[in-house]
């Protein structure tokens, strides 16, 4: 009995020794508490407003996965990402539709493997995993994507330049008009003045 007692202290002693040092990129401070750091509530509370605001993002994403559309300008989608489960950044600059890049991340293997070690790691619980990726939506997406391309130039860069050249085409023929409603002013104060005052106008 008294064998018992010793290993049950020699153990108890064990569990409570100090861990190493650690990083934790959540709370953003070293600690040697080992896995019962995840469970402090200034780790909980950072962990969840991590979730929210990484939820904020992914709800553009979200609706651009149910709507696809081209890329026309900068402003018609973000131009990156950065996944907080898979420490990388997710830019969409060669990208032919609205967050194109980052729903194929989201939506890959490796996606998936980072974002449970994160989980096991960090905490948050394994039920979040689904509401961090895209699993059936990516299929439904990629047959809208391709009806869009049988209507539409394929590249992004002929996308790019019919837009461009729309907008020149605007630009000059807000032009021409400015050059006319200008003719017709100086011929109107011609007439109103006479040809005698504007010369004299100009001479002063």
């Amino acid at each position: 009995m008294k064998r018992d007692g010793d290993e049950k202290k020699m153990k108890k002693k064990v569990d409570e020794k100090p861990s190493e040092f650690e990083f934790c990129k959540i709370c953003r401070i070293n600690h040697n508490q080992g896995r019962r750091h995840n469970s402090f509530p200034r780790h909980t509370n950072s962990l969840s407003s991590l979730f929210t605001r990484f939820h904020q993002k992914l709800s553009f994403v979200k609706s651009s996965l149910r709507n696809p559309s081209f890329v026309l300008s900068s402003s018609d989608s973000p131009d990156r990402l950065w996944c907080i489960f898979c420490d990388s950044d997710i830019v969409e600059s060669d990208s032919a539709f609205v967050c194109g890049n980052v729903i194929e991340h989201l939506a890959s293997d490796d996606h998936l493997k980072n974002l449970k070690h994160f989980l096991w790691k960090y905490g948050g619980g394994m039920n979040k995993v689904d509401s961090f990726r895209i699993t059936v939506e990516l299929a439904e997406w990629k047959k809208r994507c391709a009806v869009l391309k049988k209507d539409v130039p394929p590249s992004r860069s002929s996308l790019g330049q019919s837009y461009e050249m729309r907008i020149t085409r605007y630009i000059i023929q807000i032009s021409h008009k400015l050059v006319k409603l200008v003719h017709l002013r100086t011929m109107l104060l011609h007439i109103q003045l006479g040809p005698q005052s504007i010369i004299w106008k100009l001479r002063v």
